[in-house]
């Protein structure tokens, strides 16, 4: 297709303002900040220019920040009860026996009876786990007991709170990776190890598009944590999410991996996070940053949301989402190297675009009831748009991409960051009354420096 106007192309409808989406801003304040709800939003562009309709469309899904403010208070324990001694008389103990005795000759008796009756009784016994049951438990607990000395809790503070989260260590001369959210905002960082010790650290380096940073410890010989290789992750595996909640060290909880390739967005300026593990393993605030292991005690992900119902604003049990380690070990290993992200490695279209919901294709008259409105382009990391180069129009409805089909900014985003740079992909666009598809091929996503 060409950059020029169809003739049959319908008049385009005042397009809506846009606003920019960026990493998160949280600004500290008198206590540590609070989780923020979650919404899926779209792709993370830079040149925005077209107005948008004042339409509010309401946020599919929500999710928390896994942090929790420093200073959190424990659970008191109540001291144990002892109550106060009682005495009995010899005749009180002759009595008991009696009792007891003819409770067994009537036990005997009722036997006899059923017996009697044809009624066969069978006894019922308490019976020890199964092997395989008893085995799970065992790998559970040596999972734990290897991870543990690489998982370490993070405490930020600044002039104005602070806030904790946990971390784990990825090289042993001191590099520890957490979340962006523990740290942004703030300007010293103390780390706590497995054994209580708890020493200073500096930033090294952050990714708030990845929501990932790097911390440094002036310590050698830590313990690194083994990371395995996500994309071999599959639904029904066990995994076990370990870290910080609330402040409780070395926390271990138990779950499953649920579901693959979810999305999330923190608030309305949080980063759009893609290809996220789903987990039934509980995830509070304090466990993000943590680790999300398997069986084997290899790293798969970093917890980092916990879902919230959207209507109810209470937090979803059971649903967690967690970024996965391959992610994690292309983003940290920039920080490492470069104190930055070079290259974010994701697809880029280049397009700034808006929802089209039923409300906003009546009051706009357009063509389609869903899918995502091209209201201006963005430059990749090249400096241009792919999506432009191809043909694509200010004032075209995206509706798939190779053949599936795009309903929301987060479909289409989620899509294209599974993608490499470089990439060909389909786009097919509702223009008028007709659509039409057009070859793209992918750039790359502008990574963001830190700050």
């Amino acid at each position: 297709m060409t950059a020029e106007p169809d003739s049959s192309q319908t008049p385009s409808p005042p397009l809506p303002d846009t606003a920019l989406v960026g990493g998160p801003a949280t600004e500290p304040s008198t206590q540590a900040p609070t989780e923020q709800p979650w919404q899926e939003m779209g792709e993370s562009v830079e040149d925005v220019t077209t107005p948008v309709p004042p339409v509010d469309v309401p946020a599919d899904d929500a999710a928390t920040n896994g942090h929790a403010p420093s200073g959190q208070p424990r659970a008191a324990q109540a001291p144990p009860y002892r109550g106060r001694p009682t005495w009995r008389s010899p005749l009180a103990g002759i009595a008991a026996l009696v009792a007891a005795a003819l409770l067994i000759i009537g036990g005997m008796a009722i036997g006899r009876a059923t017996a009697t009756g044809g009624t066969s009784v069978k006894s019922v016994a308490t019976s020890a786990p199964s092997a395989s049951a008893q085995d799970l438990q065992q790998s559970v607990i040596s999972v734990i007991h290897i991870v543990q000395p690489s998982v370490v809790e993070v405490t930020s503070r600044g002039a104005q709170g602070g806030a904790i989260g946990s971390g784990e260590i990825l090289r042993a001369d001191g590099y520890i990776v957490t979340n962006n959210h523990v740290v942004a905002g703030f300007s010293t960082y103390t780390v706590t190890l497995a054994t209580g010790q708890t020493v200073p650290a500096q930033l090294v380096g952050a990714a708030p598009q990845d929501d990932l940073a790097v911390l440094r410890v002036q310590l050698t010989n830590l313990r690194p944590i083994s990371i395995g290789v996500s994309r071999t992750v599959q639904v029904g595996q066990f995994a076990i999410a370990m870290g910080s909640p609330l402040g409780l060290q070395q926390s271990a909880t138990l779950g499953i991996v649920s579901a693959l390739d979810r999305q999330a967005t923190e608030a309305q300026s949080g980063p759009f996070l893609a290809g996220l593990i789903q987990t039934s393993a509980p995830i509070n605030p304090g466990n993000s940053g943590g680790a999300l292991v398997d069986l084997q005690g290899r790293l798969i992900g970093i917890p980092t949301l916990g879902a919230e119902n959207p209507e109810s604003g209470v937090p979803a049990g059971g649903i967690g989402f967690a970024i996965p380690s391959d992610r994690v070990k292309f983003v940290a290993d920039q920080l490492i190297k470069y104190g930055r992200v070079v290259t974010s490695g994701q697809g880029f279209l280049g397009i700034q675009g808006q929802d089209v919901t039923p409300e906003l294709a009546t009051a706009f008259k357009l063509p389609a009831q869903s899918g995502v409105l091209i209201t201006g382009f963005a430059n990749d990391a090249t400096g241009a748009s792919p999506a432009a180069k191809a043909g694509l129009l200010r004032g075209d409805i995206v509706v798939a991409i190779d053949g599936k089909q795009v309903a929301t900014e987060a479909d289409l985003a989620s899509a294209l960051l599974a993608q490499t740079p470089g990439t060909p992909v389909t786009i097919t666009v509702q223009r008028g009354a007709k659509q039409q598809s057009a070859k793209v091929t992918l750039g790359e996503r502008p990574a963001k420096q830190a700050g």
